[in-house]
């Protein structure tokens, strides 16, 4: 029976992919949900093929895994996943994979993969064992030979001999090894005596490496290779035989890749990894300040003048960087715009002062043909604990440190300070990854919904769907305290595929029953509509529930639709097609509101609550809301107002001719289980 090994990081996927497997005849060998342990369990069980979600909890994710278990061992691996964007395909064709299938899949589409995948690696190690078996008996072939008599006479040169040493056989007949097979030492370039022909066991091979041949014509070779000595039948030594064979390209292209291992290509400075190996051993050493280096505005000169100018910068900025420190203080480029800088002999206070001069050096003009910018950078100082430190904290105060110093304008050094109560609430931002992420796999998330209602009795009303977070205790927690943090470290895609398969899920069993003509309004973030797969994955979930599209409103912020223009109308297009509505939110919060919307094919306006609230004692506001009112409609637009809490409010946008309300005089939002969606 097959062994297979899943990789999952929700629990509930996990457990349908075993169910799945099992019912197909597979044994399921283990389970794993971060990237770590998938390399664990990959040794330790040695499965027969691996099941391997690419997106993971955690730093390292399944294709950077794959990679990993590749090295070791060559098991199969299938990619399960959602992204299916050109950037995750290059990345995962590294892994070399059996298979890379989207989801949501279906049984047979799994199990064909499945079987074809191990029926392909079948094949493959045949096919390595014949390589195998091949290369054993080739070995010679390939290899310089040259077989000398008992008196290191030259007796044989095979043609790759002859290629190597400049001689033929026939000129090297009967003379000398020594004149012809004369070693050095590749480093110090002192001589190297063969081993005698005298001597030693039969079976008995003598290797030798990291020497030069002087060839016939002068050039010297880099070599590797063998001496095994020829016995008659009662053991005296008749002669020996050399096999060798040209390494001096090999040896040159292992140089690069050790070099290029360690370093990054672009700048020359040490890469992200080798940086890091410093850094922990200064932090085993308990000494010296962390220095973290952030450019402001990179992305504009990228986006304005092309990557070989950002790519231009970076040289120039490492070099800065390079020529202003001593030379055994370490630099390295830890990816992107980003600079790792360790003083490893000075105290905090003079860190700060190297700091403070090196960004006087940054601060430079940057003119790359017609377009001149000035350059500044963000620096975040961390003192290494006299101590030692864990270097991932360091890495993580490091980052802090930085992100506060752009945050505050850039072209400053913050230093890290763990009682800074802007650090504290950075670090409590970062905890709700960790609380979010469990939350998915616990499936802790909880729908809400609220009435949107028609000012018209004869016009069907609207519900929208909102999203509370259920803590371990049974506590529930407001969108408000999670919702920024999810946008900040990307985790609202991934909570807008839970809502909108949640929903789906419940209109599908009955719990969610939209009246005759009614619609199911969803919010979508921003971070999902710049998200090349999310747009496929909505289009597959309404193929695959073979629900109607029409059913749903979809609700995107004016913020988000202006950021993002061409990707919105794209992703607004597209599903308008299928028969999604849209509307836009928070309508009349921005300064540009009136000169974007002709560009947004969208079906209602939601006014800003801002202006709702106190329509009814404010004739600004009353004006805004009028104005917003009439422009929608004047373009074909309906027009919803939040925020409605009087019944004074209610009325007056009644007057005004507003299509639908919204807010607690009409309805408070309540668990979707307590709601009978449309009824008024």
């Amino acid at each position: 029976m097959d062994r297979i090994l899943i990789v999952e990081d929700e629990r509930i996927i996990a457990i349908d992919l075993q169910r799945r497997l099992e019912k197909f005849g597979y044994q399921v060998a283990g389970v794993a949900s971060t990237a770590e342990r998938a390399i664990e369990l990959s040794a330790e069980l040695n499965p027969d093929i691996i099941l391997m979600d690419i997106m993971l909890s955690g730093e390292t994710d399944g294709i950077d895994a794959a990679l990993a278990i590749r090295e070791r061992a060559r098991i199969p691996v299938i990619f399960l996943t959602a992204y299916a964007d050109e950037r995750t395909l290059e990345r995962a064709k590294a892994a070399e994979p059996y298979g890379y299938v989207l989801k949501p899949f279906k049984e047979r589409e799994l199990y064909t993969t499945i079987d074809m995948a191990l029926h392909k690696s079948r094949l493959h190690r045949a096919v390595k064992q014949h390589e195998r078996q091949l290369a054993a008996i080739l070995n010679s072939v390939a290899d310089g030979i040259i077989a000398t008599d008992e008196n290191d006479s030259i007796q044989f040169l095979n043609p790759v001999a002859e290629a190597l040493t400049g001689w033929t056989d026939e000129q090297a007949h009967g003379m000398p090894i020594a004149e012809v097979f004369a070693l050095s030492d590749s480093t110090s370039g002192l001589r190297v005596q063969l081993p005698s022909a005298h001597g030693g066991s039969r079976s008995e091979n003598l290797y030798f490496e990291d020497v030069n041949i002087k060839n016939k014509q002068g050039a010297r070779i880099q070599i590797e290779g063998t001496v095994s000595a020829i016995h008659d039948s009662s053991e005296s030594g008749e002669g020996r035989t050399i096999a060798f064979r040209d390494v001096t390209d090999a040896k040159k292209m292992s140089d690069i890749i050790v070099y290029q291992a360690s370093h990054d290509i672009l700048t020359g400075l040490i890469n992200r990894d080798e940086f890091f190996a410093r850094l922990e051993g200064a932090a085993r050493a308990g000494e010296g300040v962390f220095l973290y280096i952030d450019l402001d505005q990179f992305k504009v000169i990228n986006d304005v003048c092309g990557h070989i100018a950002g790519d231009e910068l970076l040289r120039q900025i490492g070099a800065v960087i390079l020529e202003s420190v001593e030379q055994h203080h370490i630099v390295g480029r830890l990816g992107g715009d980003e600079f790792g800088l360790i003083f490893s002999d000075l105290p905090a206070q003079q860190g700060v002062e190297r700091a403070v001069a090196l960004l006087a050096k940054l601060n430079r003009k940057f003119i790359w043909h017609q377009n001149s910018f000035t350059i500044t950078a963000s620096m975040g100082l961390v003192p290494i604990p006299p101590g030692g430190g864990d270097v991932y904290e360091l890495l993580a105060a490091a980052d802090d440190a930085c992100y506060v110093a752009k945050e505050e304008g850039g072209n400053t050094v913050k230093v890290y300070e763990t009682t800074d109560y802007t650090f504290l609430k950075r670090r409590g931002e970062m905890q709700w990854i960790s609380r979010l992420t469990h939350a998915l796999e616990q499936d802790r998330f909880v729908l809400f919904a609220q009435p949107i209602v028609a000012i018209d009795p004869a016009n069907p009303d609207k519900t929208e769907i909102l999203i509370r977070l259920r803590e371990e205790d049974g506590s529930l927690v407001s969108p408000g305290d999670f919702i920024p943090a999810a946008e900040r470290y990307n985790l609202m895609p991934v909570i807008d595929r839970w809502v909108l398969n949640a929903v789906i899920g419940k209109i599908r069993c009955g719990t969610l029953r939209p009246e005759p003509g009614g619609t199911i309004c969803i919010n979508i973030s921003g971070a999902s509509i710049k998200d090349e797969a999310f747009l496929d994955y909505v289009v597959s979930a309404f193929h695959e529930s073979e629900l109607d599209p029409g059913l749903f409103c979809f609700e995107v912020t004016e913020t988000t639709a202006i950021e993002s223009l061409s990707r919105a109308v794209g992703f607004m297009n597209r599903l308008r097609q299928l028969g999604v509505s849209f509307a836009l939110d928070d309508f009349g919060n921005g300064f540009t509101s009136f000169a974007y919307l002709k560009n947004l094919p969208v079906d209602y306006l939601k006014i800003d609550g801002s202006f709702v609230r106190d329509v009814d004692t404010d004739p600004i506001s009353l004006a805004m809301v009028e104005a917003i009112h009439r422009i929608g409609h004047v373009m074909g637009m309906k027009t919803i107002a939040e925020f409605v809490t009087s019944a004074s409010v209610k009325q007056k946008l009644a007057n005004i001719g507003v299509d639908y309300v919204q807010g607690y005089e009409i309805a408070r939002p309540a668990p979707l289980v307590e709601i009978e969606v449309g009824a008024r």
